[in-house]
């Protein structure tokens, strides 16, 4: 495995993650500073992901056309730009805007970073490889928590703060772009061998949706577990502390959660079997009211199904086709995470309580299994 590619690749992901939970680390702040609602702070979140459901398969046609460099640099200056942009904004429609700018770039970046993953580490401990990689969006939500809260807090401005710095590890990711190396192919002096037949669009369908229900159940765990804790009593800031606990246990146990799928359980098992306890443990944060023990829990258990269902999708694409198909394959997580968000604020909202987006993500890592099913069984055929 090469060292400095996968490094490089894991420090350009993050750059998404951390610029997406801006809004979850500054929701206090924008509650009482803009009078937003929880709908509204759901509609922030998924904004920088709602540009991924018509910009991402363009993106991946676009690199294959003038190369996955061009379209990773282009991706990362636009994140910068958004993020002072959104700085900036006097209104919730012009911070809403800048997020949609933001996003475009940012679901170019996460895309083309699964895709070239995929070129550079097929093979037996690719589920490894992935979920190293994949590692870096709960290692960005975590420290974005971790730095953005505080900030957010520190004054009336401060909101303003969080989005201006949002895009700064997007211009250092600029200098890590070298860094990653060729595909296999490309070192090997040849064509990939054994090229499996081109995937059917059934099993396209079903990878996205089955990506798109785990990312959307991460990004209400994410943005809403803050709220749930700071509504049980506990400060804005101390909540996002805390509640990044989980963002690291994922974090942590990701590349374990490979290695798992690798050596012992197998991919299929790992996704089912990640997706069961995942939901089982969002209700438990809920039923022992955010015990610390629980909340760590609920993120390890997010590690079992990414690295192991994102493989799966990469040894059934052909190469040739594998720009394409992660558009569709991220397009899908992308449909989830900007709607997902909407959904569990405004179940917040009718409801009164702060427990119905916990409930919601239960829900959603539950409706994983049949989806599961479908791409299995899609794949077989």
């Amino acid at each position: 495995m090469r060292l400095p590619a996968l490094l490089a690749l894991m420090g350009i992901r993050a750059t998404g993650s951390f610029q997406l939970q801006a809004v979850a680390s500054a929701a206090p702040a924008l509650v009482a500073g803009l009078g937003l609602s929880y709908a509204e702070l759901g509609l922030l979140m998924g904004a920088f992901m709602v540009s991924g459901i018509f910009v991402a398969v363009p993106a991946g046609l676009l690199a294959r056309r003038i190369g996955d460099r061009a379209v990773l640099l282009g991706g990362l200056v636009l994140m910068a730009g958004g993020g002072v942009l959104a700085g900036l904004a006097g209104s919730f429609v012009l911070l809403l805007a800048a997020r949609v700018l933001s996003g475009v770039g940012g679901v170019a970046v996460l895309m083309l970073v699964i895709k070239m993953t995929t070129d550079r580490f097929s093979g037996p401990m690719l589920s490894t490889a992935t979920s190293m990689v994949i590692v870096t969006w709960p290692a960005g939500m975590a420290a974005s928590l971790l730095v953005m809260g505080p900030l957010a807090a520190s004054g009336a401005d401060g909101w303003r703060w969080v989005f201006a710095l949002s895009g700064l590890p997007a211009l250092v990711a600029l200098l890590l772009v070298p860094l990653v190396g060729q595909p296999q192919a490309t070192q090997a002096g040849g064509a990939h061998r054994a090229v499996p037949p081109a995937p059917r669009w059934p099993m396209v369908a079903a990878a996205s949706l089955c990506w798109a229900l785990l990312n959307a159940a991460i990004a209400v765990m994410a943005g809403f577990l803050p709220g749930y804790l700071i509504a049980h009593g506990s400060a804005p800031a101390p909540a996002a502390s805390f509640a990044s606990l989980a963002s690291w246990a994922f974090a942590a146990a990701t590349p374990f959660g490979g290695l798992v799928a690798d050596r012992l359980t197998g991919r299929a098992a790992a996704v089912m079997a990640g997706a069961v306890a995942t939901a089982g443990l969002f209700a438990a944060v809920v039923a022992s009211g955010g015990a610390g023990v629980v909340v760590i829990l609920l993120g390890v258990s997010f590690a079992l199904s990414p690295g192991a269902l994102t493989a799966q999708v990469g040894e059934a694409t052909p190469p040739s086709a594998r720009a394409a198909v992660f558009g569709w394959y991220s397009g899908g997580s992308y449909l989830g995470l900007a709607i997902a968000p909407w959904m569990a604020g405004a179940l917040r909202d009718a409801s009164g309580s702060a427990a119905a987006p916990l409930l919601f993500g239960a829900a959603l890592m539950l409706g994983l299994l049949p989806a599961y099913v479908w791409f299995r069984r899609s794949v077989s055929r």
